[in-house]
């Protein structure tokens, strides 16, 4: 049985009203691990580069999987108004943020964020855009990822209602060094996700080594730049003072904790008297123990003899010390499956 049809089973609530995602930068689409409960996902994009939102959407007319998806060709900010988008060389790396050479050109690679060229794009604040009744939206959001190049926190704050009342857990970018001028850091997001009711789960770093040392990167562990944060409303912390309002959102917090492996926390929080009352425990366990079984399957992540060799390669990388590339990070933050 594949999972989502399990999925559908344990998440009845879901099932009958959607599961809510924002993918905020969605450069290259929404992101895989949400395939394994597609039919339960109505998805919205924010992507401003519109010759790649326009991309998406033709891509999404042709095959898609999920319940709703859509990509909207606008940025999110604190407010409303126009804000200079600066493209890089590597598309990815674009940001409404200055690039900050005096930093990046002590690492490899650094020709990536040359600015080639800008734009004005319309920004609006996500607080507001979900009292527009001319923007297509879902009714509620659950779960948020954020990966702006630096301008995150600005769009977090202009979100703050939407945080606080209605989001069950937020992925998002954070830099612990400036790689754009300005740019706020880990810090500055933690502690405003704090104020929301968040609390810190996961981090998924990434480690950059400087040039000086880039034809033997492995003999050195190199400086912490950059990652990926998981932040969770946790109902059981008296501190934060949430919980969940209802069957589904106590339903989508549940399955974005196993979405990330986080099974412990899932079946803790689904067996809690006042969550139990609300949704269906033993198809939720049983859910988890059937995905469980499918990431434990000898080699089961492993899905191509690439993939093997680069298993390979790092084994290797790891009897050296370290991994043997000047840019590397951890490799599990996000489900096997």
């Amino acid at each position: 049985m594949a999972l989502w049809t399990m999925a559908q089973r344990a998440f009845k609530a879901i099932d009958r009203a959607g599961f809510r995602v924002l993918d905020v930068g969605s450069r290259g689409g929404l992101h895989p691990m949400f395939n394994e409960v597609a039919p339960l996902v109505e998805a919205v994009g924010f992507e401003p580069d519109i010759e790649e939102c326009t991309r998406l959407n033709q891509q999404i007319q042709s095959n898609t999987l999920y319940r709703s998806l859509a990509f909207l060709p606008f940025g999110l900010g604190r407010h409303e108004g126009s804000q200079a988008l600066n493209l890089c060389r590597l598309g990815a790396v674009s940001s409404m943020y200055r690039p900050n050479r005096s930093f990046l050109d002590r690492f490899p690679g650094a020709n990536r964020f040359d600015v080639v060229d800008s734009l004005q794009m319309p920004v609006r604040a996500l607080d507001d855009l979900l009292k527009d009744p001319q923007v297509h939206l879902p009714a509620s959001i659950d779960f948020m990822k954020i990966d702006t190049q630096g301008s995150e926190l600005e769009i977090l704050q202009g979100a703050k209602e939407t945080l606080r009342n209605q989001v069950v857990a937020v992925e998002v970018e954070v830099e612990f060094a400036r790689l754009y001028d300005s740019q706020p850091l880990f810090r500055d997001v933690d502690s405003f996700l704090s104020g929301c009711g968040f609390t810190l789960f996961k981090i998924r770093r990434a480690e950059w080594v400087r040039r000086n040392y880039e034809r033997r990167p492995y003999l050195s562990a190199g400086q912490l730049v950059f990652g990926d944060a998981l932040y969770i409303k946790d109902p059981l912390d008296p501190l934060t003072a949430w919980f969940p309002t209802d069957a589904r959102q106590a339903e989508a917090l549940i399955l974005i904790s196993i979405l990330y492996d986080l099974h412990d926390f899932a079946l803790e929080i689904s067996s809690a008297p006042r969550i139990a009352a609300m949704v269906d425990t033993d198809s939720i366990r049983q859910y988890v123990l059937e995905r469980s079984a499918c990431l434990s399957r000898p080699w089961g992540h492993i899905r191509s003899m690439r993939e093997f060799m680069r298993w390979c390669k790092e084994a290797v990388s790891f009897v050296r010390r370290y991994r043997p590339h000047w840019s590397r990070g951890d490799g599990n933050f996000y489900s096997r499956y």
